[in-house]
């Protein structure tokens, strides 16, 4: 059985959520792992077919505060044979801030040389019924 790894970044616990969801539906597809990413090194994405990001957006469109040192020390893997997707909460107030941390973690797979097999998911606000409805169908797709 293929392997998942989601690893998140959570502050108010919106990110932690979706990763949850995320989890519920990839586990019966997948070998799946979730870790928060102050526990997880960059190096164990090796072992994995599926890599998952959650970041929620702060700031000025910035990466959840946790999530820098891991981002920084995605230099360090070759992700070329990897399949990779990202998610997030955001305000939409920020406007074209709104969930950036989404479109700078899918670029950083990138260029390590991950396959995005879906777009981002971005949800505005708080965790509802509707975006854990939303969040599992994209799970799905991966």
């Amino acid at each position: 059985m293929e392997r998942a790894i989601i690893v998140y970044g959570s502050t108010m616990g919106n990110t932690e959520d979706l990763a949850t969801k995320v989890e519920e539906i990839l586990s019966t597809s997948y070998e799946t792992t979730v870790e928060n990413v102050i526990d997880v090194n960059v190096g164990v994405l090796e072992d994995f077919d599926l890599i998952v990001f959650g970041s929620s957006t702060w700031g000025a469109g910035e990466l959840q505060d946790d999530f820098y040192d891991f981002y920084d020390n995605l230099e360090q893997v070759d992700l070329s044979t990897k399949k990779a997707a990202v998610f997030g909460p955001g305000d939409t107030a920020y406007g074209e801030m709104f969930c950036q941390a989404v479109d700078i973690l899918e670029e950083k797979l990138e260029q390590r040389g991950a396959k995005l097999v879906q777009s981002g998911f971005k949800w505005d606000g708080e965790i509802t019924v509707e975006a854990e409805t939303l969040i599992k169908e994209w799970a799905r797709a991966l």
